[in-house]
């Protein structure tokens, strides 16, 4: 389509080199499996109706016509596809069984991916790792800069003890330094994340000729958010506990 400058809706000019040309109309995409020896795969060819070709060139028993040599077969909504797959394989051992010999002349595929795709799925969950990874650096991180947060700021966490502060509003103040920094990471973070991975996703695309989607699953996204202020909590638990007990006297002994 990206070839012809067309879009749903538009008009073609179909010809099979034998019968009258005629002009069909374009009613959606599909992302075609690699098959007729390479001719037809992603980003390339495209199905049309048995009815557009002539009788004889769906006849490819003992023939060498340039005519199709697989029809895809659309299962009805709501029917089992065990039992419509066992009916097709049934279908074609009666029609496709070669006389006087052993085997058949075609067959059928339960599922045949484009080898992009294949590649696609070969990285397995090597993205969920690499999340995995950056967020558990991200955590260490956070958990670092809260450690040298209450280091840095022995002095004044003393004075505000010996203003009359508890330990529990001291790890209080910890507790809500993580919650900002979560809060920041959340606000600015998920949304930048959201537009990049999306812009990569679409170039990923395009790239391998498939017909981009980008969804934004909004309640694994609310839990990620969810997750990322307890976590940062969770990580201000230690540091807060050594603001908490933050010696006063040692502290402000020079005062």
């Amino acid at each position: 389509m990206s070839q012809l400058h067309r879009r749903i809706g538009d008009t073609v000019t179909f010809a099979n080199g034998i019968s009258k040309p005629t002009t069909l109309t374009i009613v959606g995409t599909a992302t075609f499996p690699a098959v007729a020896n390479g001719n037809v795969g992603m980003g390339n060819g495209a199905l049309a109706a048995t009815s557009d070709f002539p009788k004889n060139l769906l006849n490819l028993q003992g023939a060498e016509l340039p005519g199709p040599s697989f029809v895809f077969v659309r299962i009805r909504s709501g029917v089992d596809s065990a039992a419509a797959y066992a009916s097709l394989v049934k279908i074609n051992n009666e029609v496709n069984a070669i006389p006087a010999a052993s085997g058949l002349a075609g067959g059928v595929v339960k599922v045949l991916r484009p080898v992009e795709i294949v590649n696609f799925h070969a990285m397995g969950e090597t993205p969920t790792a690499l999340a995995t990874g950056l967020a558990a650096g991200a955590v260490l991180a956070l958990g670092l800069t809260l450690a040298t947060s209450v280091r840095r700021r022995r002095r004044d966490l003393a004075l505000l003890k010996a203003l009359g502060f508890t330990q529990r509003q001291l790890a209080s103040a910890i507790a809500w330094q993580a919650t900002v920094a979560g809060v920041i990471g959340v606000v600015v973070g998920m949304p930048l994340g959201i537009i990049i991975g999306r812009e990569f996703w679409l170039a990923f695309a395009h790239s391998i000729n498939a017909v981009p989607e980008a969804t934004v699953p909004v309640r694994t996204m609310a839990l990620v958010g969810v997750g990322a202020l307890v976590f940062a909590n969770l990580v201000a638990a230690l540091p807060g506990r050594m603001a908490a007990r933050t010696p006063t006297a040692l502290v402000l002994r020079a005062e």
